[in-house]
């Protein structure tokens, strides 16, 4: 089976980041990895999600905001799974 590679775009996300990444780790489902990027955030985002220590998690950011669609593509190039 293959890795599902999941991509998420933040930006100035701090008030849902926690609960949108804790979900996705307490899915059933393990077989993926997260790659969270950071798209130039101003708020506490980056701290969030450099708390966490799962080895499935990729932290990509963004040295200032390139908007949704780059964003996306960004992820695109450096997934590994499907």
């Amino acid at each position: 089976m293959s890795k599902l590679s999941i991509i998420m775009p933040v930006f100035n996300a701090e008030k849902y980041l926690r609960e949108a990444i804790d979900s996705i780790i307490q899915q059933s489902f393990t077989e993926w990895e997260l790659l969270i990027i950071n798209d130039g955030s101003t708020d506490s985002s980056e701290s969030i999600i450099q708390s966490y220590a799962d080895k499935r998690i990729q932290y990509h950011r963004n040295d200032q905001n390139i908007g949704l669609i780059s964003t996306l593509n960004k992820g695109i190039d450096i997934c590994r799974g499907d």
